[in-house]
C-alpha cells in the first residue's frame, strides 16, 4: 500500500493543468509528508492512552490500529487535513521554481 496514493488526493485537486512534472511530484511529496506527520501525531497521542488490561488485544490489536491509523491519516491528508502539505508546497515551490512560474 502506497501512503501517498490517497494522501495526495487533496493536493492533487489543487494542481493546475500548467503544472510541470516537477511541480506534480513536489505536490505528491508534500502530501505524503503531511500524511506521515499526521500518523506520527496520532500514534504519539494513542501512546498516551492508558490501557486497562482487560480487553487488550496484544500484537493483533496493535497491527490493526497501525493499519487504521494509516488509512485515517491518508484520508485526513487527502482532504487537506491540517494544511501542512499545502504550506510546505508553497515554501518549497517559491524556493525552487523558476521566477517566471511564481505568482
Amino acid at each position: 500500500m502506497d501512503i501517498t496514493s490517497e494522501a495526495t488526493a487533496g493536493l492533487k485537486g489543487i494542481t493546475n493543468s500548467t503544472d510541470t512534472l516537477k511541480e506534480k511530484k513536489l505536490r505528491e511529496a508534500c502530501a505524503g509528508f503531511e500524511a506521515l506527520m499526521l500518523k506520527q501525531i496520532l500514534s504519539q497521542a494513542r501512546q498516551g492512552i492508558e490501557k486497562s488490561g482487560l480487553l487488550d488485544g496484544g500484537y493483533g490489536e496493535e497491527m490493526f490500529q497501525s493499519i487504521q491509523d494509516d488509512q485515517m491519516t491518508q484520508k485526513m491528508a487527502g482532504s487537506n487535513g491540517l494544511g501542512f502539505g499545502e504550506m510546505l508546497y508553497r515554501q518549497l515551490s517559491q524556493a525552487h521554481l523558476p521566477a517566471s512560474k511564481e505568482k
